[in-house]
């Protein structure tokens, strides 16, 4: 539908609503034109174009102002790999299980709709997800489900008041994050700036807002230097739990 089309159909709802009403109120509207208000068929015929153009001009901006497109995360969680040999946990000892993508989107791809409202950070930790940037500094992937633990296990708790270095976090309908990112800094009448990872794409700089995946979010905060996991590489689990040799005769 071609842009102006919605707007040209608001326009003639509105006339034909302050037709109706100027010849109903206005002292004096019978004489501009004395069927304005007497007959029947142009009183029906004005109550139609103006339910009809305001129809035409609610589907054309619905067509124009279109809803949050599918988080791109989900499209990064479908393409991971597995890492062997590589335990992450909490600080009170959990395990992460953690991942990489398979592929990234290449560095500096701006999503649709997003142009001027974003800034590329860089194309850097690109087989990371947003979770993953996170808390593994970009090395992996991390599940949304295992947010909720490491929040918990890693002595974050949630604040209204966002300093830099606090993390954000979305949720989706069921209460799972979705995604999170940092808070780079802070202004005036309440502004924040984040920085965040959109699963396969890059790094960016935005406002809480301005993102694909949530209309609401939180801040966390940690006493703890960083939000890195404790990461081992080339350890597995079999053998970081093994129990110790027995000493020697």
């Amino acid at each position: 539908m071609p842009v102006w089309i919605p707007f040209v159909a608001l326009v003639a709802s509105a006339f034909a609503v302050a037709f109706l009403l100027a010849a109903a109120v206005l002292p004096g509207a019978r004489r501009w034109w004395p069927l304005a208000w007497s007959a029947p068929r142009c009183q029906a015929g004005c109550v139609a174009l103006a339910m009809g153009a305001f129809a035409a001009a609610s589907v054309g901006f619905h067509h124009h102002v279109a809803p949050r497109p599918a988080p791109v995360e989900e499209l990064g969680l479908a393409q991971t790999v597995a890492v062997p040999g590589v335990v992450v946990r909490t600080d009170q000892g959990t395990p992460i299980g953690v991942k990489r993508l398979s592929e990234a989107v290449a560095p500096g791809a701006v999503p649709d709709g997003y142009k001027g409202r974003l800034i590329v950070a860089g194309g850097r930790d690109a087989l990371s997800n947003c979770h993953g940037w996170v808390f593994t500094d970009g090395e992996f992937c991390v599940d949304g489900t295992n947010v909720d633990d490491i929040l918990r296990e890693n002595g974050y708790t949630q604040v209204v008041d966002p300093q830099p270095s606090d993390l954000i976090v979305y949720r989706d309908g069921d209460g799972v994050p979705i995604h999170t990112g940092l808070v780079q800094a802070t202004g005036r009448n309440g502004f924040v700036l984040v920085e965040s990872k959109w699963g396969q794409l890059d790094v960016y700089w935005h406002t809480p807002a301005d993102q694909r995946y949530a209309d609401h979010w939180e801040y966390w905060r940690s006493p703890r230097a960083g939000h890195r996991l404790d990461v081992a590489i080339g350890r597995s689990p079999a053998v970081e739990n093994a129990p110790p040799p027995p000493p020697s005769p």
